[in-house]
């Protein structure tokens, strides 16, 4: 008889590990975390909250180089959310890499948004406006009674492993605010927020927002004291909240939008702004595809068409190839060429690659192309990706440029050549030697106002090169008179 009552009390000892071990219902996780912040009747309590904070922001792909860690801009500020009203206040002081100092207020009340800039009031973009209501939503204690509110929209995941801490894993599928929550197993509270989005540059970029140092703000109520963001393991952004206060005073004062902006105040919106390109002329066979804050250069070369600059993403590029296929049906862009790695300048190489057109960039920027034209695909597979699929279809021909190289000869000859600059290491310039014409991203972006470090840089190019300019066209701004840039340019 004891051999079997070893065996029962053994199978009893396993099923009961078993059944302790088993992972808890997505609601239940979620409950227990908003049980360990402060419960349910805490929660729904909030009016608002108050919350002055500093942060660190880094400029992930504005580096000096692709490998380069990224600069960070330092800020300090308040906010006050009023959860009743949907009410948002936002006061911040940035310090930037450069030593300028900017004076940011933001105001959402009434579906519409003003932006304050250094004194200057802005009806608050459509854009703008569906960032500061989607981050509303996905405050931690918002998230969380959201997500209880809504069990059908709950589903387990597998559990996580953290900083060396288990996690428990939940999906929370709900349209636009679908994310995956993790939980500290030992704690109860939410730890990682964590979306999946299709990025021009990453391909699938992977945020995980971290929410920790959890602390009592009053009321009963825990709110975390750091809140960090990384992309594909990269941190993007560091906030330390200095203090945080439940139900604070909200006066409509706070929240006003004064009516000359008001009513011109747009409503929030996701939907992308219609892209138009515009080609204008600047000599025989070369214009400038402008719209927009990002411009290209077009050159004409008999048997094809060289683009200069492929920015902001693929529908910007994609709008800018269809333009050229109907204004020059059967003279096919054969060649695009990319200034320097920023990401605003590349975030257009991959639909460059997916149209099979091949790619030139300063010889350092090399790898980092060809990491766009390999980037992993899910959210959005593109036609690149499906190029590498199964049929396993080349990349086309990506060349680096270490120091010049010459495109083409005759009227539509295009002179590469490097540029040293402060703005970042491995920029090319664009030279068009039949119209005088030199282009340039960021070193300069003509305007009312030259910049005199831009303006000494391409000085300093022109008289090395032993090249004669004109003008300068911008791929920001406009075009500039080269005497106005050289008189710029002098102490």
């Amino acid at each position: 008889m004891r051999p079997t009552w070893h065996l029962s009390c053994a199978l009893a000892l396993a099923s009961s590990q078993v059944a302790a071990q088993a992972p808890a219902a997505p609601r239940d996780v979620v409950a227990r975390a908003v049980a360990a912040i402060g419960g349910e009747p805490a929660l729904r309590s909030m009016r608002g909250v108050a919350i002055e904070s500093y942060a660190v922001s880094f400029a992930i792909g504005q580096e000096e180089t692709p490998e380069s860690p990224p600069r960070g801009n330092v800020s300090a500020g308040r906010s006050v959310t009023d959860y009743a009203r949907g009410r948002l206040l936002s006061a911040i002081e940035v310090r930037n890499v450069n030593g300028s100092v900017n004076r940011l207020r933001r105001v959402t009340a009434g579906g519409i948004g003003m932006a304050e800039t250094d004194g200057q009031l802005a009806p608050m973009n459509p854009g703008m406006l569906a960032t500061f209501e989607t981050d509303m939503r996905r405050y931690p204690d918002r998230l969380l009674l959201a997500a209880l509110d809504n069990a059908a929209a709950l589903s387990a995941l597998p559990a996580r492993t953290f900083r060396g801490r288990p996690h428990a894993g939940v999906r929370y599928a709900a349209g636009p605010d679908t994310m995956n929550l993790f939980f500290d197993r030992a704690t109860g509270l939410l730890t990682v927020i964590e979306t999946v989005a299709d990025d021009p540059i990453l391909g699938d970029r992977r945020t995980e927002t971290w929410v920790t140092r959890w602390q009592n703000a009053g009321g009963g109520v825990q709110l975390p004291r750091q809140i960090d963001r990384f992309w594909n393991g990269r941190l993007q952004v560091h906030s330390v909240i200095t203090a945080a206060t439940v139900n604070p005073e909200t006066a409509d004062s706070l929240f006003a939008i004064p009516d000359s902006i008001a009513t011109r105040a747009p409503r929030s919106s996701t939907a992308a702004a219609p892209i138009v390109v515009t080609l204008v002329e600047l000599a025989p066979g070369v214009w400038r595809a402008e719209g927009g804050s990002h411009h290209s250069l077009v050159v004409d070369q008999g048997t094809r068409l060289v683009v200069v600059e492929a920015p902001l993403g693929a529908e910007r590029m994609n709008a800018v190839l269809d333009t050229l296929r109907a204004r020059f049906p059967g003279k096919p862009v054969r060649l695009v060429v990319n200034t320097h790695h920023h990401w605003d300048h590349a975030g257009g190489l991959r639909a460059v690659l997916a149209a099979g057109v091949a790619v030139v960039t300063q010889a350092g920027n090399v790898a980092f192309v060809r990491g766009i034209s390999v980037a992993r695909k899910t959210v959005n597979i593109d036609a690149l990706a499906r190029r590498l699929g199964p049929a396993r279809v080349p990349v086309p021909a990506i060349t680096g440029v270490a120091d010049s190289l010459v495109l083409g000869s005759g009227g539509g000859q295009i002179v590469l050549y490097r540029l040293p600059t402060a703005h970042v290491e491995g920029m090319l310039a664009a030279y068009v030697p039949a119209a005088r014409l030199l282009f340039v991203s960021d070193v300069l972006s003509p305007g009312p106002t030259l910049a005199p470090v831009g303006s000494a840089e391409l000085v300093t190019l022109v008289r090395a090169r032993g090249i004669t300019v004109e003008r300068v066209a911008g791929g920001h701004g406009g075009v500039a008179n080269w005497a106005d840039v050289e008189r710029a340019a002098s102490p």
